[in-house]
């Protein structure tokens, strides 16, 4: 009786201490040496890029240290965290959060992809496409820019085809979109991120054609259209009509109830919110 207690309790004894033991013991097997690595979670980086900063050696075994890994995947260039499991016999594997492109920036030799703190990321335009917006300059302010937009929306961010500075400094940034322009100030409120995304939305549920959105006024959206842009470009005309800041939240006012700007007068106007002018 006694000696099985003895025994049940030196089970129990190595069980409990396998985790420390048991991969250290198991390692010289060639049952368990590596012959497979499946990687998961790429779509910038070249599999082959991640398996060899693994830093496999011939006799790797799948019970080596895995912490050991994903450290060494983390600090591969575009890779945000990595995880490393074993899959028994003789398969580790990997799975990879990548850093996402915020934008397009120019390059040496083209376009390079560059992460939301403006640092080029090792990934190939040429081999896998990168849908982010166009960019002349990573300034930090832009790129910062670029990367709050898309995590408060998406969408807006997705229909941005290029971004830059605002001519004259002063922290404004301007997105060319694939239906108009939007002119937002340095930082970013998500607040009026979503509202300027909110009135696009409207317009073109609406069937409105606009030319650009103006979110740099405190809890308004100013909606100009082509007519009115192209009269601030050149100092105004008969037929230019006023743009109209849109309160968020409301819809913009049919067409019946626009006003056209008389020849001279500024392009901006007093108009009740909720109404859209072109």
């Amino acid at each position: 009786m006694r000696v099985r207690r003895v025994a049940l309790v030196a089970g129990v004894l190595l069980a409990l201490t396998a985790p420390l033991w048991g991969p250290p013991a198991l390692r010289p097997f060639r049952f368990f040496a590596v012959r497979h690595v499946e990687v998961r979670g790429v779509h910038y980086l070249d599999p082959a890029t991640v398996v060899a900063a693994l830093k496999l050696g011939p006799s790797a075994s799948v019970w080596a240290e895995t912490k050991g890994m994903a450290r060494r995947l983390s600090g591969l260039a575009g890779v945000k965290s990595a995880t490393v499991m074993r899959r028994l016999p003789s398969t580790l594997v990997v799975t990879v959060a990548e850093e996402e492109p915020v934008a397009l920036a120019e390059g040496p030799t083209g376009l390079v992809p560059v992460d939301d703190s403006g640092r080029p990321l090792p990934y190939d335009p040429a081999v896998t496409p990168v849908d982010a917006p166009v960019v002349e300059r990573a300034s930090p302010s832009l790129v910062a820019s670029l990367a709050e937009i898309r995590a408060t929306d998406y969408g807006l961010f997705a229909a941005i085809t290029a971004a830059r500075a605002a001519a004259g400094g002063g922290g404004d940034v301007v997105l060319d979109l694939e239906d108009g322009r939007v002119r937002l100030t340095t930082p970013l409120d998500p607040a009026v991120v979503r509202a300027v995304s909110a009135v696009r939305q409207d317009l073109v549920a609406r069937g409105q054609p606009w030319q650009e959105l103006d979110g740099r006024f405190r809890g308004w959206v100013v909606v100009r259209r082509a007519a009115a842009v192209a009269a601030r470009g050149t100092g105004g005309g008969a037929r230019a009509r006023r743009p109209v800041p849109v309160k968020p939240g409301r819809r913009a006012a049919p067409a019946a109830h626009r006003r056209a700007v008389r020849p001279g007068r500024s392009g901006r106007s007093a108009t009740p919110a909720g109404r859209a002018s072109a």
